[in-house]
């Protein structure tokens, strides 16, 4: 049989879709202040360059899927885990202490070796050393003319909390939120915990002089969490390439400053990092009233907490540490039970639906109410989660413990049954 012409060939090549595979991520070794980073580069013929820090606990498939779309669109990226390179713990603790030596110094290889604009990306407390990258990138070229190829930051449900605040308290933000003046383009979560918090942050990065852009992502709780798997979440999650593309075009249309803003001292931090067991309340000791529909739809309310012991907790399926305490919770109530004493458990911002499905492989003793969009969780000043607050028999919160607890613990049961001999 005799070979196809080379045109019959060039033209059934033309007529077969590009494989994803082409714009898969290739390993690279990365010159960083005298140190080897590895890098994923997502290889594009665009004009621009993302430069991704990996979130805290890892990369996942929602994660490469949109590297890989962004490259297939003709936008490089690069993704970097500063913790793995740096051999630190992946953790909230390690991405607050990074000082954004290294995201600066990355910022000067992408644009040496590719000659592209740059732009920044990064979710959650990824947005601390991204920022403090930003400003010390600033330092070491505001004294270089023409040097300005950093387009901007695209931040995603960003956290700049210098720590995780005590429970009831407000949080306490890093200096660097008011000594930024990059532009920023914010693409928040609309069930995220921190969107309570978000007017408080726009107020920050705009006094420091920042053009902020932002776009809500309603319905959804974490766009790159494989445990959010809402249809409202799934619907993003396809037009996240899009939005970083439209992002990085208006970051790069924005001119960005070349002197950095001065760096006020660090504040002092109200506490440190999660509580790991019961303690004294320090926030306002009234506890917000309830007005919540339970898993079966009806109503449950609460304006007088008097005369027996409550434990409000709030809690979230996709949360590991709040699923690990269910059974503690559920031995509590047990051992509670006779007593004035009333366990209320309230589900932060998921659907019925979702909520139904995962009772019925989750074994959970008590009532479960649905704060639907999040305001109460908010108006109780909940950040993180598990959240559970122990109301005393004069209806004031006596204990806060903002982590996953043992709440069958004999020194826990020892505090509740001492606040349970004051009710009687």
């Amino acid at each position: 049989m005799s070979s196809p012409p080379f045109c019959a060939l060039f033209l059934l090549a033309c007529l077969i879709p590009v494989p994803a595979a082409l714009h898969a991520a290739v390993e690279m070794a990365v010159n960083v202040m005298g140190q080897e980073f590895g890098v994923e580069r997502y290889q594009a013929q665009g004009t621009h360059l993302v430069i991704w820090v990996a979130p805290v606990f890892g990369s996942n498939q929602r994660y490469v899927r949109t590297a890989e779309k962004l490259a297939a669109d003709g936008v490089e990226v690069w993704t970097v885990d500063l913790a793995e390179n740096l051999f630190l713990p992946k953790s909230s603790r390690t991405m607050r202490s990074l000082d954004g030596r290294y995201v600066a110094a990355l910022i000067e290889s992408a644009h040496r070796s590719t000659g592209k604009p740059v732009t920044l990306l990064a979710q959650s407390y990824g947005a601390l050393p991204v920022l403090r990258g930003a400003r010390r990138w600033q330092l070491r070229q505001q004294l270089i003319p023409d040097a300005n190829y950093l387009s901007g930051v695209i931040l995603i449900s960003p956290d700049l909390y210098s720590e995780i605040p005590a429970l009831g308290l407000e949080p306490v933000y890093d200096p660097i939120a008011t000594a930024t003046n990059v532009p920023i383009m914010i693409y928040q979560a609309g069930k995220r915990g921190n969107r309570w918090q978000l007017p408080q942050l726009l107020d920050r990065l705009r006094a420091g002089g920042s053009e902020v852009r932002l776009k809500m992502l309603e319905g959804v709780t974490g766009v790159f969490n494989d445990q959010d798997e809402s249809a409202a979440t799934l619907a993003v999650l396809a037009q996240m390439p899009l939005y970083i593309e439209q992002g990085v075009e208006a970051l790069y249309g924005t001119p960005t400053p070349s002197k950095a803003r001065k760096l006020l001292t660090q504040a002092e931090a109200t506490s440190r990092g999660l509580d790991m067991e019961l303690k004294t309340y320090r926030g306002d000791p009234v506890p917000a009233a309830l007005s919540l529909k339970d898993i079966n739809g009806g109503l449950v309310t609460r304006t007088d907490y008097t005369g027996q012991v409550t434990l409000v907790n709030f809690w979230a399926s996709w949360c590991p540490p709040c699923v690990e305490e269910i059974p503690a919770l559920n031995r509590l109530r047990e051992i509670m039970q006779g007593q004035p004493f009333e366990l209320i458990s309230i589900d932060y911002a998921e659907d019925a639906g979702i909520i139904r499905k995962f009772l019925q492989t989750m074994e959970v003793e008590f009532p479960v109410l649905l704060d639907a969009d999040g305001r109460v969780s908010a108006s109780w000043k909940v950040l993180v989660y598990p959240s559970t607050f122990v109301i005393g028999a004069d209806g004031r919160i006596v204990y806060g413990v903002n982590g996953a607890i043992r709440w069958d613990d004999p020194a826990v049961v020892g505090k509740l049954d001492a606040l349970v001999g004051q009710a009687r």
